[in-house]
């Protein structure tokens, strides 16, 4: 059986084409897709088992080694832009404005026509699921 992530993205495509012929605006249909992933992805992503109710690391990660060494290599950044290629596209672009960039969130929202919460939401989604990608394909490499 397919993950559940795995099984949302293959439903974005039809989604996407549903909402753009119930919209027909490309903009309004991109934002009811993302949104509609986002809420599925509350139920499917359980990030939030992680941390307890005072929002600390209920059992802390394992240690990344380091990091800064990991920064200097060339191949980080190849696994990095995998990674960010994973990423919905709204996703990744919230990421790289605020990491990247250094975009305010007002500026990313104005720029976008997203709410200060969705894109907050969205660079959440982003944090964890890099971290995950970059444990597995990076950091966890033997």
């Amino acid at each position: 059986m397919k993950d559940f992530r795995g099984r949302l993205e293959e439903e974005r495509g039809y989604l996407l084409r549903y909402a753009r012929l119930q919209l027909r605006e490309p903009q309004a249909a991109e934002e009811a897709v993302q949104e509609t992933l986002l809420a599925a992805d509350e139920d499917g992503d359980d990030f939030d088992a992680l941390f307890d109710e005072r929002g600390h690391w209920r059992e802390f990660p394992p240690a990344w080694g380091d990091p800064d060494a990991a920064l200097s290599e060339k191949q980080f950044f190849v696994k990095l832009e995998e990674c960010l290629a994973r990423l919905p596209k709204k996703t990744a672009r919230v990421f790289m404005m605020r990491e990247h960039m250094g975009f305010e969130t007002g500026e990313i929202c104005k720029e976008l026509g997203i709410t200060a919460t969705h894109c907050w939401v969205l660079l959440y989604r982003a944090r964890m699921a890099l971290r995950e990608c970059l444990e597995v394909n990076w950091f966890g490499k033997t």
